[in-house]
């Protein structure tokens, strides 16, 4: 497993920009890339603490003169246009005249380095994970992620060292141990690295479709896609594979016959999916219907045993 970060420039999907130092987390480093702020008179060296499209946040030791006409010059090539939004105790918002493709950017950065150097920067992104620890499993939100680790909001109390497995949309399964943990929120260091090759097309796909990436909304239920009235209404977490790729999907109701579930993932009418249920392990299945709250039903290829969905209603 790889040591450490390359860099602790954040890169936000977001789309926000950064007006606030970030906080730091336990134990991370503290090497930012460089970068140069450039006026008419000035050519000011600064560290690029936090960068999103539409603007980046700057550590700077010398007191910024021009507020208007200035170019952020990236150590990968770049110059990006803007002015200083706001500056704070040594702090500057850096406000782009343009927005910017965030992973194009880090391509850049990847780019310019030897194969054996590339390492993806940590990504700040808001999406829904599931996260594993023994018998416990939770829907939460990621804060972050790069090719050795991730953090995340939890309601889990996690201890250090603990193992744990976090699943991303799109992404296998990921095992790693728990390296730091504070109030609601965590950090795991990943048994294995997440290629780039991998982690980059992945990241793009995300940052085109960012409205996939929220929290699962926690609404009632005032019809559901089983017309069946004995259907077992559910508010639990599973996970379906289509291929190779696993998704998280939030159980809404079940009969032996049948199964709707919540997700972010794009599935078809008609795709073959392995459904993995909870305390009963999973099935094949068919997408049958889907709507617009992104809710599906599919059709077992083997209807469950009532003693399986018994087992299946008592974890909720």
């Amino acid at each position: 497993m790889r040591q450490g970060l390359a860099s602790s420039t954040i890169f936000s999907l977001s789309g926000e920009l950064p007006a606030v130092q970030p906080l730091a987390e336990p134990g991370e480093h503290t090497a930012f890339d460089s970068a140069f702020l450039v006026g008419e008179t000035s050519r000011l060296p600064c560290t690029l603490r936090k960068l999103s499209s539409v603007g980046a946040m700057l550590a700077l030791e010398d007191e910024v003169v021009e507020s208007e006409g200035l170019h952020l010059e990236l150590a990968n090539g770049q110059s990006l246009a803007g002015r200083i939004g706001w500056t704070e105790q040594g702090s500057a918002g850096f406000l782009f005249a343009e927005p910017i493709d965030v992973i194009s950017t880090i391509a850049r950065n990847l780019a310019a380095l030897p194969a054996e150097r590339r390492s993806v920067p940590r990504v700040e992104l808001h999406q829904t994970i599931c996260v594993r620890r023994g018998n416990q499993v939770e829907f939460t939100r990621a804060r972050n992620l790069s090719q050795g680790g991730c953090g995340f909001e939890t309601d889990i109390a996690l201890q250090v060292g603990d193992s744990v497995q976090i699943n991303f949309d799109g992404l296998r399964p990921l095992d790693g141990v728990v390296k730091w943990s504070q109030g609601n929120a965590a950090g795991v260091a990943f048994d294995e690295d997440i290629p780039w090759q991998l982690l980059m097309p992945w990241l793009r796909q995300v940052q085109q479709a960012p409205s996939h990436h929220t929290r699962m909304a926690m609404i009632g239920e005032p019809n559901g896609l089983i017309p069946d009235k004995q259907a077992i209404r559910l508010d639990a977490p599973a996970r379906v594979r289509e291929g190779v790729r696993w998704w998280n999907v939030k159980l809404r109701a079940i009969t032996p016959q049948m199964v709707e579930f919540e997700t972010s993932a794009p599935f078809a009418t008609g795709a073959q999916l392995w459904i993995s249920l909870p305390h009963i392990g999973g099935g094949p299945a068919s997408v049958i219907e889907s709507d617009d709250r992104n809710r599906y039903l599919c059709e077992f290829r083997l209807p469950l045993k009532p003693r399986d969905l018994g087992r299946i209603s008592g974890a909720n």
